[in-house]
């Protein structure tokens, strides 16, 4: 047998076992990654200015490759 078709049987057996527990604990997992991604996303907004400005000062010594 490949091992894929392996992998695929131990997926679904996998899926069969676990399918119907609760997902309380993943969710919180989840829940606190989504939190760090929103921090992130939130300061980089808040810091995109200051950013651009030194994406043109690097640009002009020739740091970034490109333009």
């Amino acid at each position: 047998m490949k091992f894929s078709t392996i992998l695929l049987l131990v997926l679904v057996a996998l899926c069969a076992a676990f399918g119907t527990a609760e997902a309380g604990w993943i969710k919180k997992q989840l829940k606190k990654a989504e939190k760090g991604v929103r921090r992130v996303r939130d300061r980089a907004r808040e810091n995109l200015d200051v950013v651009a400005g030194y994406t043109g000062v690097a640009a002009q010594a020739g740091l970034l490759p490109g333009k």
